[in-house]
């Protein structure tokens, strides 16, 4: 017997008495797992890059973890919160792909491997699958790449903005300029991630006063992209 078999069985042992109705519904909850249950997870690796290895995995509450390794440094793990509005279009675009369910491979029919390869999984409940590829010329399944390309984007320019603050705050008027076009590429998943730190920097006069100023200009670019 495998697993979904046995543990629904042992649910309907449980639940005997209790109406048709509840039964069913709770089975149908252990199949299909509550929005707590998900979890997503991207990986890239490329080992010509700079940053040669990315992961970011995402829980169904938000709650998110980026592991990357730079060239001559040690590997980093960063933690993050994805706001509810992303969390949503990720799990939109799931379920447009209906990933879970679907035995596409989304690898294009050329390999183009110098380009570096990526694995997408999904789990949901006992529902489990992962991808891989190197190219897709699968729109929806591009959307989902970007999305998360945007997060390791995000987090590795909030990483190096906290470093040059605390260590060569001189620097951060070009860190700015970096995030800056950024944002106007789109290339940033989640924009309000970076408030709270530019409030803060607004006021700090250890970085010079061209950055700050700069961070003014850049929350109310943030603010009205909402």
């Amino acid at each position: 017997m495998n697993n979904f078999s046995k543990t629904t069985g042992d649910l309907l042992f449980i639940l005997l008495g209790l109406p048709f109705f509840t039964v069913v519904m709770a089975t149908i909850a252990v199949a299909q797992g509550s929005s707590a249950d998900v979890t997503y997870r991207y990986y890239f690796v490329n080992d010509k890059f700079i940053v040669s290895n990315q992961e970011v995995l995402i829980a169904g509450d938000g709650r998110g973890r980026y592991r990357f390794k730079k060239k001559d440094m040690d590997e980093m793990t960063l933690d993050f919160k994805v706001s509810p509005r992303l969390l949503g279009e990720i799990g939109s675009l799931v379920d447009q792909l209906s990933f879970l369910t679907s035995e596409q491979s989304f690898q294009h029919r050329k390999d183009f491997s110098h380009l570096g390869t990526m694995s997408i999984r999904v789990r949901n409940g006992l529902r489990e699958r992962e991808v891989t590829f190197n190219y897709t010329d699968n729109s929806l399944m591009n959307q989902l790449v970007q999305v998360f390309r945007g997060l390791t984007i995000q987090e590795n320019r909030l990483f190096e903005m906290d470093l040059v603050k605390s260590t060569d705050p001189i620097s951060m008027p070009a860190q700015l300029r970096f995030l800056e076009g950024e944002l106007k590429s789109r290339n940033i998943a989640d924009p309000e991630r970076f408030s709270s730190f530019l409030i803060e920097l607004k006021s700090d006069e250890s970085v010079p006063l061209i950055a700050r100023n700069h961070a003014v200009r850049l929350l109310q670019t943030i603010e009205r992209s909402r």
